[in-house]
């Protein structure tokens, strides 16, 4: 067990998925525009959030190897991380330091929870169950897409903006949610991208995801409309004046947007999430033309 094979489990090229909605989150309660709560910013809280998102994602990526690898679903050297099936980590490796990530992000989450325990509380228990029982058992039922979703898109949007503000309102969960939807189709973009990837030994194991379900020709589809469909919300949100007329940076990312459209490479879709994301999150921090 070396400090390399570590690094490879984490699959750390996907923390875009962790620090964009952190990001965003933070902003809105930075800006506070558009919401029923007031502009906040606490440095603190923002790097103890985005220090725990990621250590609880990469935590649920080496959970995920090791359920996949002990139940049989992971058997090739391209197949998840690579570290079990390559014999560089033993399962009982794997599982301990998963828990171990997991654990530092519990202790990322303390200070969080006294200063927002009405956010912080629910939110760091759905987000463990997420981890643990989509790697376990849900991951079967073709329930995947969903959960990222809930979990690394709106989920951490909405606790980043939580922990700032100190509690959330009515009407912002209905904002809040309406913000981070591009980010959602970006994130069940890298999801996507890498069931359809393993869709052949998917169905082999009998697993199933939206790819095993779709086919090939619909599974593809579906990812073309997670990766373009962020820009028509863009353009849907400029034009009813929901997104300042900056969000249109956005459309700086199309040709990462095309280059992983015509790939379907996993790291490719989790650096145009990345850039994507960074433009979207950064065109927010500017206040709206017209109010």
């Amino acid at each position: 067990m070396t400090p390399a094979n570590l690094w490879r489990a984490t699959r750390a090229y996907s923390l875009p998925a962790s620090v964009v909605p952190v990001a965003l989150g933070t902003v809105l309660a930075v800006r506070g525009y558009g919401l029923e709560a007031p502009a906040h910013f606490a440095p603190g809280r923002f790097l103890l959030t985005l220090l725990g998102a990621m250590l609880a994602h990469v935590g649920a990526n080496v959970l995920n190897d090791y359920f996949d690898f002990v139940r049989g679903v992971d058997t090739r050297p391209e197949h998840g991380s690579g570290v079990l099936t390559r014999r560089e980590l033993t399962p009982g490796q794997a599982l301990g330091f998963a828990l171990a990530l997991l654990g530092g992000a519990a202790l990322c989450a303390v200070p969080l929870f006294r200063t927002a325990p009405g956010v912080v509380g629910p939110l760091a228990l759905v987000g463990l169950a997420c981890a643990v029982l989509y790697s376990a058992w849900l991951k079967q039922f073709a329930l995947g897409d969903l959960l990222i979703v809930i979990a690394f898109g709106f989920g951490l949007t909405l606790g980043a903006f939580g922990v700032q503000t100190g509690e959330i309102l009515g009407t912002d969960l209905l904002w809040l949610a309406l913000y981070s939807l591009p980010i959602c189709l970006l994130v069940d973009a890298i999801l996507h991208a890498n069931n359809l990837r393993d869709a052949p030994d998917d169905r082999v194991a009998r697993v199933a995801t939206l790819a095993t379900l779709l086919g090939q020709r619909w599974g593809w589809l579906w990812q073309y409309g997670l990766l373009f469909g962020p820009l028509a919300l863009v353009v849907l949100g400029v034009a009813t004046r929901w997104l300042p007329v900056w969000s249109l940076a956005t459309f700086l990312a199309l040709p990462l947007l095309l280059k992983a459209a015509r790939s379907g490479s996993v790291e490719g879709t989790a650096q145009t999430h990345l850039v994507f994301g960074a433009l979207y999150t950064l065109s927010l921090l500017f206040p709206p033309l017209i109010r």
